[in-house]
């Protein structure tokens, strides 16, 4: 009889956290959509700079903010941040891309799947980092925007780096200085990540917290490795 209770009891459980993601999901796209629609190029573009020097200025407070706001009106800029690194992907991606002496369907439609898998590298590492932590978060839920808003805040420097990384156009030898700039904003990232998570999480002790980011990483890095098998980076 308690068996039976504690099935019913499992499966409500279950149907309630499917319906939940189910909404999340659906109000995240219909958000996406319409932030999309209502951006201001030169507005925003303002507004996104005036955010990154805010963010430097005090990086822990403006994750906290982004956190605890319950508007979402830091989600635009996220998005903008997001645009920003795919479009810089793509370019670095496109002028990477070795050029066709012969004419060959079979190699222009591998280098074209291979710039799409770079483009969509960064959009399915937000995805995905956000959906380990929207799951494993059970005590203080937030919503699946506020994580995404989040997660491309911490990215920030990384995204830079990616943008600041395209000077190698002009000589290659300027990689000798983009190269290490890029590995401290990638490490950068990565403590700011810690403690948007943890940020997140609502966690306030470091010794409670450091163990479900190394799970959270550790989940993370196991999709990459399945991931990486497609041929897609999301690193």
């Amino acid at each position: 009889m308690e068996e039976n209770k504690n099935e019913e009891q499992n499966k409500k459980e279950t149907n309630v956290s499917t319906e939940e993601i189910k909404k999340e999901t659906v109000d995240t796209v219909n958000q996406v959509k319409e932030t999309i629609k209502n951006v201001d190029i030169k507005k925003d573009a303002k507004e996104a700079t005036g955010f990154v020097s805010s963010m430097f200025k005090d990086p822990f407070g403006t994750i906290k903010q982004i956190v605890n706001d319950n508007t979402n009106k830091y989600f635009k800029i996220a998005i903008i941040f997001m645009i920003i690194w795919i479009v810089a992907i793509f370019i670095g991606s496109l002028l990477a891309t070795t050029p066709m002496h012969r004419f060959s369907f079979n190699l222009a439609f591998k280098q074209i799947l291979s710039i799409i898998k770079a483009v969509v590298a960064p959009l399915i590492a937000v995805i995905v980092l956000s959906g380990i932590i929207y799951l494993m978060n059970k005590e203080n839920k937030k919503s699946i925007v506020t994580i995404i808003t989040a997660i491309v805040t911490a990215k920030i420097p990384s995204i830079i780096a990616t943008v600041v990384s395209l000077l190698t156009i002009i000589d290659y030898k300027v990689s000798y200085i983009t190269a290490p700039f890029s590995s401290l904003c990638n490490v950068i990232s990565i403590i700011l990540m810690y403690f948007a998570t943890k940020s997140i999480f609502g966690e306030e002790q470091n010794s409670k917290f450091f163990k479900k980011f190394v799970i959270i990483e550790t989940i993370y890095y196991a999709i990459y490795i399945v991931v990486s098998f497609l041929g897609i980076n999301i690193r």
